[in-house]
């Protein structure tokens, strides 16, 4: 049974942050969630964006804004930090003077979705019942994650159902691990079809289409994820395989002086964790009833991204808020204002290619004179062209 009373202790001293960059449509379904199971925990929510300057960047900062207008008690957004590596710019932000007041941080990548309203108790609870277990060996708490390498093996580990269709119709001989053949973590290698691998880079990590599946049996059924969770206890997670941290409730010196001793001139933050958990011997626990969402990895963006709309869909439905999820739906008038943006902003074209700058001059030209509908004609005569060539 939780402690409300010390959980409730813990929260004075507790903030949620989420690591904000480039990816807006994900934030916007992140956020939506948080309103609706992470404004009531009594704990201070706060967005960091880390980039500025680009269209996705400053969309991604609108998004952060909007939410925090819409939560003005509770959500707070934060882009006064110099953008740089996650690491560098959390660190920057925990040492702050207006972090002073936190001890312990829940961190969250920006495309992680949360699904009950108990969540952050629940974590907290599952954090200092194993630091009063373990203490200096405990390092983090976390939570089941569905995409994530660990989360996605403990799925079809607890799940009859899922493993046979998983192993009967999805599975496949894989690569995992890291592209050195010789990393002494995770190497670049060959695993067998009947088997998952939840290390650096595993079976779900290189193969978007098994995230996709897996989202439709999961991410695109909330309360079914849920019942499934509600009955799962706390596992270790192992150390020795290297864990992607999309959520991690730590005290706050392990990320501001702990964790850069193994390797001082190291910024790679899933790397440091990972090398101070296994040179110390950290424990690391997930509490596996806290059912979670990550949408992509970088790896899986590019073909898994129509999804978007289908879960945009699934989650106005699922959250009932009072109000849309998402700023922009309506593709054609998102890529108008990223075109209208571009223009505006006088932004270049990166590319040593004098033809393609040439070509992007006239469509920004072309998209003020003679309007959108123009300029979506000439961009598709291009493609054509280009796949002509």
């Amino acid at each position: 049974m939780l402690d409300k009373e010390r959980i409730t202790e813990f929260k004075k001293r507790l903030a949620i942050v989420i690591l904000a960059f480039a990816d807006y449509e994900s934030l916007e379904l992140a956020l939506a969630t948080h309103a609706k199971f992470s404004t009531d925990a009594g704990v201070d929510i706060y967005v960091l964006q880390n980039g500025r300057g680009t269209y996705d960047c400053e969309r991604t900062y609108s998004v952060a804004k909007r939410y925090h207008y819409l939560y003005p008690d509770r959500i707070k957004v934060i882009d006064d930090i110099k953008p740089g590596t996650p690491f560098n710019s959390l660190r920057s932000l925990f040492n702050s003077q207006r972090f002073e007041k936190y001890d312990h941080i829940i961190k969250l990548d920006d495309d992680v979705m949360v699904l009950t309203p108990d969540w952050v108790d629940k974590l907290i609870d599952c954090y200092l019942s194993n630091k009063d277990r373990y203490g200096d060996r405990f390092a983090y708490a976390t939570t089941l994650v569905n995409n994530n390498p660990f989360g996605f093996k403990q799925i079809i580990e607890h799940s009859p159902e899922l493993a046979e269709e998983y192993f009967s119709k999805i599975a496949r001989k894989q690569y995992i691990g890291w592209d050195k053949p010789t990393d002494p973590y995770s190497p670049h290698r060959l695993y067998p079809k009947d088997r998952i691998y939840s290390g650096a880079n595993g079976t779900i990590w290189r193969y978007p289409y098994i995230a996709r599946w897996l989202h439709n049996k999961t991410t695109m059924q909330p309360e079914r994820y849920i019942e499934f969770a509600e009955g799962l206890e706390q596992k270790a997670v192992n150390n020795k395989e290297r864990y992607s941290i999309n959520c991690l409730l730590f005290e706050k010196k392990l990320w501001t002086e702990e964790i850069s001793k193994v390797e001082p001139d190291s910024i790679d933050d899933e790397h440091l964790l990972h090398t101070y958990c296994l040179k110390y011997n950290k424990k690391i626990i997930s509490d596996m009833s806290i059912p979670m969402i990550h949408l992509f990895f970088f790896s899986q963006r590019e073909e898994c991204k129509d999804m978007i709309d289908d879960l945009r869909a699934c989650y106005t439905g699922f959250l009932e808020l009072p109000f849309p999820i998402s700023i922009c739906s309506n593709r054609m008038i998102e890529i108008e204002n990223r075109l209208r943006f571009l223009e505006q902003n006088g932004l270049p074209v990166k590319t040593k290619s004098k033809a393609v700058r040439d070509r992007f001059n006239l469509l920004k030209k072309s998209f003020g004179e003679r309007g959108f509908k123009n300029t979506i004609t000439k961009i598709k005569k291009k493609l054509r062209e280009a796949k002509s060539v």
